[in-house]
């Protein structure tokens, strides 16, 4: 196993100043090496320490040869668009900061804290920033109209003013709780009001003079749109999956909560739910004032003996007193069972971390799919765009693409139903179905006068768990972001069982078409998924050795996976690992064990810090499920990479950072997007060319991808040919 000081000493110094550095003492003299062999080298140290501009100075010294001038080039547009992002780094902070006071001027506290979060991500010292007067005071105005706003039970406008605070302040989570607690009202509101909701946000919009939200939230046709009902998204709870799952909580949670613990949380959600107002319409035991209070007071006590101080509950407790809280409801709001049920068990496993949660009746279907890689439709990915359901593309070999669908194409209706106010889950919901039987798409697409209607069979579909570089115009990807050099690249989008065989395939696909001579694995935004998958990824590319482990509350190892030589691709050929904040779970555990082994270079920013494991527990008769968190994952060096509530450090570090703003991350998502959209060749508009991953390349859009090209080059030098000095 390499050593992580080793590691440190060798790429954050050249060879000049190893020693300075507090590395190893050198060997014993040596024979003088190869001048050209040191210059090569010294290149390669320069670039795996970020020191561009050194590396660039150094090669103006040598004699040039195609990969020399090649690397120059590299290095001259990477600098020279690193000024240029520098430039407008500053210009945008001081204009960001300029709004903020536009907008303090105005009275307009929201989009003040918009144009705050905007110039925290482009500070130089963001710390500093926070501690401006002027930000204080804007930050202690948002807080208190945020309490007023709560107060009021507008949950709408303390939900945006919280939100806002919870993502200026996301390292300390200073807002955190009061985020969360406001958008549980949200939920319910959502949840058994919807309209109502739909509602508050039309007059939020009102009052903000926002024309076009209005406009987006309420729609045109607003008497056809279809409402999802509670009454579906409930459907099957009963009173065993709420006790099978604080039973499987206080057993086997990490962190021990234990029932008392849970059954506070569960009285707490419920209380929640008695506090929303304006739920008497769906419920009219709760337009009953003299009911509801006595419903409220009766949780109240109960609340009251569970939060006595040394009060300790066992399963037996904790089941009674849910019991009485289920007959109060009977003898006063009558609530249906299945509501007080659902809210009681959110409320309790709230009390748990982030990750355990009940996957109930109606969700089930869907995370079985999550965790296949495969389903059955019509294959088109979607998203909201503007309030409306758009196709970002269809996917290759599948029914919508035969059937001609097409990017930017709005999906009006499905079956017929309006889909207006549809969530992308209920889209998803609604467009999937038994393979052979037929959906109907009503499509909205710019040109056609009248709505389109397609009428398509679903059949089974499999997800596309990796992606290329560019599609080829015969049909999959192109895996080489620079053929020339021998430089491949795959991006994976998650971790789904044929992943590693996907991945197989393209190192084959290039291996048949010429010489390896670096792989960038692109895990940015990847957030996961199975860890048998993230464990065959990583034997890959190491031969031997503790892959990952699991360790429970205590510390101790509970499992160990460990590499196989058998797997293990040929060549050892160099690997850069891309992360950022989007990278979670099974890309930490593939970014920090090919890290911890020395096997890649990971470049980016830190990753999110999701190193826990949850466990599978059904419920009822085994339609719903309980996801608990029960281990953490440990590295080979045994790095515990989870964020807890309390960590200072968490995620992958990256052995080289290299920051993108957030404004040049949307550039380049947006400008991937456009890149990775199947067009056929009849419908291009030579007018308005469709954007293409050499654009992104050219137009110098992804900082990260370019410096990793630019330290595989360097390191290639080092290993295949000398450098010699200019007229030496």
């Amino acid at each position: 196993m390499a050593n992580r000081r080793t590691w440190t000493c060798r790429f954050a110094a050249t060879f000049t100043t190893a020693a300075l550095l507090g590395c190893p003492a050198m060997a014993p003299a040596q024979p003088a090496a190869d001048p050209s062999s040191q210059l090569a080298t010294q290149a390669s140290e320069l670039a795996h320490a970020g020191q561009f501009a050194q590396l660039q100075h150094l090669l103006e010294n040598v004699q040039p040869t195609p990969a020399v001038s090649d690397l120059r080039d590299d290095l001259k547009h990477y600098q020279q668009r690193q000024t240029e992002r520098e430039q407008a780094r500053h210009t945008a902070f001081e204009e960001a900061l300029g709004e903020v006071r536009k907008s303090l001027e105005e009275g307009k506290i929201e989009e003040a804290l918009v144009n705050l979060i905007k110039a925290h991500s482009l500070a130089d010292d963001a710390e500093a920033l926070l501690k401006r007067e002027e930000i204080t005071g804007l930050i202690e105005q948002a807080r208190l109209k945020a309490v007023e706003a709560e107060e009021q039970h507008d949950w709408v406008d303390a939900l945006s003013l919280y939100r806002l605070l919870d993502l200026l302040y996301e390292d300390t989570r200073a807002f955190k709780a009061d985020f969360e607690r406001i958008a549980e009202h949200v939920r319910i509101v959502q949840l058994y009001n919807p309209l109502l909701l739909k509602q508050l946000y039309k007059e939020r919009a009102e009052r903000l003079g926002n024309d076009e939200e209005k406009e987006e939230i309420f729609g045109e046709d607003e008497e056809e749109e279809e409402i999802e009902d509670w009454t579906v998204r409930l459907a099957g709870i009963d009173r065993t999956m709420m006790e099978q799952s604080l039973a499987h909580a206080a057993l086997r949670h990490i962190d021990k909560e234990g029932y008392t613990a849970l059954t506070h949380g569960a009285l707490e959600g419920l209380t929640l739910l008695l506090e929303t107002e304006d739920l008497g319409e769906v419920f009219p035991g709760m337009a009953d004032d003299q009911k509801l209070a006595a419903f409220k007071a009766g949780v109240a006590e109960q609340l009251e003996d569970v939060s006595r101080p040394g009060r300790r509950l066992t399963r037996g407790t904790s089941t009674t007193i849910l019991d009485a809280i289920l007959e109060l409801n009977r003898q006063t709001v009558q609530l249906p069972d299945n509501v007080v049920i659902y809210e009681l068990t959110s409320g309790a496993t709230g009390e748990l971390d982030d990750f355990s949660t009940v996957i109930w009746p109606e969700d089930y279907r869907q995370f079985v799919r999550s965790i296949q890689g495969n389903f059955v439709g019509v294959g088109v990915q979607i998203q909201k765009l503007d309030g409306k359901l758009s196709v970002v593309t269809p996917l290759e070999g599948t029914p919508a693409m035969e059937a001609g669908l097409k990017a930017g194409d709005i999906i009006a209706r499905v079956n017929g139903k309006s889909t207006g106010t549809w969530s992308i889950d209920k889209a998803v919901r609604e467009i999937t179905g038994p393979e052979g039987s037929q959906v109907e798409l009503t499509v909205i697409r710019e040109g056609e006068a009248d709505p389109l209607v397609f009428n398509i069979n679903r059949r089974q579909i499999e997800l596309e768990s990796i992606k290329g570089w560019s599609h080829r115009d015969e049909g999959g990807w192109d895996y080489w972001v620079d053929k020339q050099a021998g430089i491949g690249y795959v991006r994976m989008n998650q971790f789904l069982r044929q992943t590693a065989e996907e991945l197989d395939a393209a190192v084959a696909q290039m291996e048949q078409e010429g010489k390896i001579n670096g792989l960038i694995l692109d895990l940015r935004f990847n957030p996961g998924g199975l860890l048998t998958t993230a464990i065959s990824v990583v034997d890959r590319f190491v031969d031997e050795g503790r892959i990952v482990s699991t360790v429970n509350g205590d510390g101790i190892q509970t499992s160990s996976q460990r590499a196989s030589a058998r797997r293990t691709y040929p060549g050892n050929f160099p690997v850069i690992v891309l992360i950022n904040q989007g990278s979670a779970s099974a890309s930490e555990i593939v970014s920090g064990a090919l890290q911890d082994y020395d096997r890649a270079l990971i470049m980016g920013v830190n990753s999110y810090g999701k190193g826990s494991v949850q466990d599978i527990f059904p419920l009822g008769k085994g339609d719903a499920l309980f996801k608990c968190t029960t281990q953490y994952y440990q590295l080979p060096q045994g790095r515990i990479i989870h964020r807890t509530e309390d960590a200072v450090k968490w995620g992958i570090q990256p052995d080289l950072e290299i920051k993108m703003t957030n404004d040049e991350v949307a550039d380049w998502l947006e400008a991937r997007r456009d890149a990775d959209v199947l067009i056929a060749n009849e419908d291009r508009d030579p007018d308005n060319p469709q954007i293409t991953a050499q654009d992104i390349m050219d137009k110098g859009l992804d900082a990260q991808l370019d410096a990793a090209i630019i330290v595989l080059k360097a390191q290639n030098l080092a290993k295949q040919e000398g450098l010699a000095q200019r007229g030496e």
